[in-house]
């Protein structure tokens, strides 16, 4: 295993060490050669005691262990981790290393996946060094299982989520921190640590699990019983009203939310409300074999009544907003409009645009007073008069964005 980077560290440590004794011996004036022994207590009543002339420079006397790298390097990560760490190696530097070390064997590995490990001959075409299709199916399974290995391997090793530490390098947008400000600095490093060790833990169990392959009783139970650790970790580390805001800010109920409630814009009540609902039915089905009919239908029974309970409890004004907020056409115009800082009824007058459009598609296509031959004429009339319309209503970098993320319905119209 090599490790350049932590050697040329060191060896820069040393040179400049070096440099410095050089320094010391050449450029500062020649002392008396007599040796002391610093003492911490002798040295605070100095710094407190008066100055007074100093007629004779001591020279102090550097001693250092003789550092040698194969000290440190081993075949074995876990052993190197260990030595890097009773060598005093920084967790942050440590992590860059063996992430490093790991991530270049992985890409070795993926490239010997990726070729047909043909020699190279500059005369041959380059169908020669193509896969075959048999090559093809066996170098997919064996990038499946790096993509399945690579996280477990980092998270074995080093305690990380493997996206999120990748994120760091590409866009680290800070959001565990946002997450969790409102937590005193010592609680967010415990939170967090308890977080990885839990993602671990679920990570471990899932991995026995071979893809489309249901969970067995045994990895149910284990799930249920890292949950309840997690539950009752939490409990500790934090107080009820940080462990419930700690919940509506990082679980996924509440993550979920914030996607489908856009449009809608709940106040902090609100969505407390409706993420106590949605969070218990969550839990009651987490570990449900969402497969079976019956649990369908428990599952959309309890949902329909969490529904009622929110329309009861929400201002009647506000619930034409909650279920024009359950559209996801709806939901993605609204994103769509403030992205271009259209009015807010944009996305609404989209929607109601389009309703009339189709419908009157409809009263031509079905029409028995039209013409055969003319009903072509009036569905492309249909199609150029929303066309422009919405282009008015959007502008034309704006409609240009809506035609490129939706079904593109407008162009259908005249067919």
């Amino acid at each position: 295993m090599k490790s350049r980077h932590l050697v040329f560290i060191v060896l820069l440590n040393i040179l400049v060490l070096a440099t410095g004794f050089w320094y010391l011996g050449n450029k500062v004036p020649k002392a008396p050669q007599s040796e002391i022994k610093v003492d911490v207590s002798e040295w605070k009543k100095k710094v407190a005691a008066p100055s007074v002339p100093v007629t004779a420079q001591p020279k102090v006397i550097y001693r250092t262990n003789k550092f040698n790298w194969s000290q440190i390097e081993s075949a074995d990560y876990r052993q190197y981790i260990a030595n890097l760490r009773s060598v005093g190696c920084p967790e942050q530097t440590i992590r860059d290393l063996v992430l490093t070390d790991v991530m270049r064997l992985y890409a070795g590995m993926r490239g010997k996946a990726s070729v047909n490990g043909r020699e190279f001959k500059y005369w041959e075409t380059d169908d020669k060094r193509k896969l075959r299709q048999k090559q093809l199916e066996d170098r997919d399974k064996q990038l499946a299982q790096i993509d399945k290995d690579l996280p477990a391997v980092l998270r074995e090793l080093l305690g990380i989520n493997y996206e999120r530490e990748l994120d760091k390098y590409f866009i680290d947008t800070g959001a565990d921190e946002q997450h969790i400000a409102f937590l005193p600095p010592g609680k967010r490093d415990q939170v967090l640590a308890l977080r990885d060790q839990i993602e671990g833990q679920r990570e471990a169990v899932m991995s026995e699990v071979a893809e489309g392959q249901a969970l067995s009783p045994d990895q149910i139970g284990r799930l249920k019983k890292i949950d309840l650790q997690r539950d009752k970790a939490l409990s500790v580390l934090l107080t009820p009203e940080e462990k419930e805001t700690y919940e509506l800010s990082t679980s996924p109920t509440a993550e979920r939310l914030r996607q489908q409630l856009i449009g809608f814009n709940p106040t902090e009540a609100e969505f407390r409300e409706i993420f106590r609902r949605q969070a218990a039915i969550d839990q009651a089905y987490a570990y449900a074999n969402t497969n079976d009919v019956t649990v369908q239908q428990a599952k959309a029974a309890d949902l329909a009544k969490a529904e009622q309970e929110i329309n009861n409890q929400l201002d009647p004004s506000r619930v034409v907003d909650y279920q024009r907020a359950h559209n996801d056409d709806y939901r993605n115009l609204y994103v769509l409009a403030q992205r271009f800082d259209l009015p807010v009824s944009t996305a609404q007058s989209l929607l109601d645009m389009r309703q009339v459009a189709e419908d009157q598609k409809r009263q031509v296509a079905n029409s028995t007073t039209i013409p055969e031959d003319k009903k072509a004429d009036a569905l492309k009339a249909i199609q150029a008069e929303t066309e422009r319309t919405a282009r008015e209503v959007l502008g034309d970098k704006g409609y240009s964005e809506y035609n490129q993320t939706t079904s593109n319905w407008i162009q259908t119209l005249g067919n």
